[in-house]
């Protein structure tokens, strides 16, 4: 009997809901840091990830209308995570993107985009694998 194949994680998609409360953001990144694991990022880059989700969330729940969620889509390939981040809001809301929470994301992260649909409004945060040097 031969070993499984490994799986691929190429265009595999997770989804993860929770409340819209700063309680439930280590969720997040619990799961960030695990799907990045099985990307194969490096441990800087799973850790850069983390604290990018972190902050990514920091930025839009004070935006989060009253019962919301926070929702989480992760779009996995070898080398590279998507994670996207979103909230209902109520408003016209736009993250702060002169402030210092934008300014480490945008360190920590290979991506960073921000979009808001109706009453939906997502951070989107890719961290690829860096080439090794030559």
């Amino acid at each position: 009997m031969s070993a499984p194949e490994p799986t691929r994680v190429d265009r595999d998609i997770v989804e993860v809901a929770a409340p819209a409360d700063v309680a439930y953001v280590s969720t997040l990144r619990l799961t960030a840091a695990s799907l990045a694991a099985r990307c194969e990022l490096t441990i800087d880059d799973i850790e850069d990830l983390r604290l990018a989700v972190d902050e990514a969330c920091a930025l839009l729940l004070p935006h989060a209308s009253h019962g919301s969620r926070l929702t989480a889509r992760f779009e996995l390939a070898t080398g590279r995570l998507q994670v996207s981040a979103s909230v209902s809001t109520l408003d016209a809301a736009e993250p702060d993107r002169d402030g210092f929470g934008w300014t480490v994301l945008g360190a920590l992260a290979t991506s960073v985009d921000v979009v808001k649909a109706d009453t939906q409004l997502t951070i989107s945060v890719v961290k690829a694998r860096e080439a090794a040097p030559a």
